[in-house]
């Protein structure tokens, strides 16, 4: 909607014209109505508005000397003249500075309807104008390394023409002197006991990563350093001479040397022109996906063998067969070569791709659960459970690590099928008790786990299985009925209380006492009435 005022000594002849068109269904309105010169550039100064309508001749200041004005304070207001026969001779002054058009009185309604639409039209093209110009000033204004990191940006997407971006490399003045492109993308490894990588820790650790690997590339190449997701991209512009490998494992050590970090990189095939970055960022891809096999904290080179499963679905079949059939004959050490058969026969055919190991683990768990049940052995564990496996098996960095937990899940299996439960039942009863006994204190699912001999992963799913709560909701359970044992039973004061049931900061006792029963502990201890 854009605001538009109406002016003319005769208020009729205004009055007459709210009437002639709908304003409304052409998106403007009327913002206000002059009678005299100085009135409308009054109202002008107030209101800004997008259009004025106004007689050319009026008390204190003619339209003409009104659309100086409005030229001299740089306005973008759009004027349309009218005027009687006799002062024709306006017109042409008025359109000279830029009237959209100069109406005879009487006025006709297509005329005026014309008139406005003109002008709308006018308002609009040069809004687009203004918005275009600002966008270009922008982009005009951007430092060359960024407009760099565009046009790389958008050759590792392959959404530019090779010939736009060897344009814009060449303006650029990029130093991309060679014909020959190498992607490689560089991922820094969470170490598995520090849980605090925030978005912020991530993009500073990101930022020195980016300025060790920039001084090692500009030593023997050009090219340019960005962001993708989690990860950075290195495309390095080099001769046939320069070794990608060597870049790569120096980047690596650099990383452990003065940042205290692994750091894996997967290295792309070679490019020979622009045309074909995206195949080599692909493959980048490919080679760090590999990284999760191979270890972590290591330059790995892409090969043609990467895009290729090593292993066919029935050698896969053959090896899960192999775990049942040693899980049904209750033989340890037969169960702990059959897992090392199919955690080999599932890395070959993953092809590098952690999704299908993953995914391929969960089949075998799920089969040798089936193929008990079939047989009338039930492990004990629902769909739900498996699905919580299935999560946790996602969130593991390696497949060593992710494949251990596997085979504990396989060997907690054997345990119950050898014992018909019972040694669950104790574990279950020893980690309970030993929550109860020492809620006071730091407790932590891994010294939990420890004392019933589990793996931490393992003993979660475990512990959620048999008592419908993780770990943290039970031990949280303890302590709030023991705050309540206190808080009705003696005169503590809220941060000893906090202290004797495990908290050291009163104030997340309190926040978690509201969560759990709804009230504040000085709240509930007041509304429940004094103790007996």
């Amino acid at each position: 909607m854009i605001n538009a005022i109406l002016a003319d000594d005769e208020p009729i002849i205004i009055k007459g014209l709210k009437k002639l068109i709908s304003w409304e269904e052409l998106g403007v309105r009327i913002a206000g109505e002059a009678w005299t010169g100085r009135g409308l550039m009054e109202l002008i100064e107030r209101e800004r508005p997008a259009l004025v309508i106004t007689d050319i001749s009026m008390p204190d200041g003619t339209g003409i000397d009104v659309m100086k004005e409005i030229e001299r304070r740089g306005l973008k207001t759009k004027v349309i003249f009218i005027s009687a026969y006799q002062e024709f001779s306006y017109a042409k002054d008025a359109l000279a500075l830029g009237a959209v058009d100069y109406l005879v009185k009487p006025i006709e309604k297509g005329n005026l309807l014309a008139a406005v639409q003109r002008a709308i039209s006018e308002l609009k093209e040069e809004s687009e104008e203004r918005q275009f110009k600002s966008k270009l000033a922008q982009y005009e204004h951007k430092d060359k390394k960024t407009q760099l990191e565009e046009v790389f940006d958008r050759l590792l997407d392959g959404d530019i023409r090779q010939e736009e971006a060897a344009d814009r490399l060449r303006r650029l003045d990029a130093g991309c002197d060679y014909s020959r492109y190498t992607v490689m993308l560089l991922e820094p490894v969470r170490p598995e006991e520090d849980d605090r990588w925030g978005e912020h820790e991530k993009r500073l650790l990101l930022f020195a990563i980016g300025n060790m690997a920039e001084e090692l590339m500009r030593r023997s190449s050009a090219g340019i350093l960005l962001r993708k997701g989690d990860l950075l991209c290195a495309v390095v512009n080099h001769g046939e001479d320069v070794s990608m490998r060597k870049l790569a494992q120096e980047m690596v050590a650099g990383a452990e040397a003065y940042l205290k970090i692994h750091l894996s990189v997967g290295i792309g095939r070679p490019a020979s022109g622009l045309d074909e970055i995206k195949v080599s960022y692909r493959t980048a891809a490919d080679a760090l996906g590999q990284a999760y096999f191979a270890g972590t904290g290591q330059a790995i080179m892409w090969t043609e063998e990467m895009r290729e499963s090593r292993v066919h679905e029935k050698e896969l079949g053959e090896a899960r067969h192999g775990v049942l059939q040693a899980l049904l004959t209750k033989d340890r050490t037969r169960l702990s070569e059959e897992l090392e058969m199919l955690f080999a026969r599932i890395a070959g055919y993953s092809g590098g791709s952690r999704e299908k190991a993953v995914m391929a683990c969960y089949a075998a768990v799920a089969e040798c659960r089936e193929g008990l049940e079939e047989i009338g052995i039930h492990p004990g564990e629902t769909g739900a459970d498996l699905q919580e496996h299935l999560t946790v098996m996602q969130a593991f960095d390696r497949f060593e690590a992710m494949s251990g937990y596997v085979r504990e899940m396989m060997f907690g299996l054997l345990e119950r099928l050898m014992n018909g439960g019972g040694k669950e039942a104790q574990q279950l009863l020893i980690a309970k008790e030993f929550i109860e006994n020492h809620y006071m204190e730091n407790l932590t699912l891994e010294g939990v786990a420890s004392k019933v001999y589990m793996n931490p992963y393992y003993f979660s799913s475990f512990f959620k299985k048999h008592t419908r709560m993780n770990f943290k909701q039970y031990l949280t359970e303890v302590r709030m009925k023991q705050a309540v044992k206190l808080l009705l039973g003696t005169d503590l004061m809220i941060y000893q209380i906090a202290d004797r049931v495990g908290y050291n900061n009163a104030r997340q006792f309190s926040d978690m006492f509201k969560k759990h029963y709804g009230k504040l502990p000085q709240e509930y201890k007041s509304k429940t009435g004094p103790k007996p």
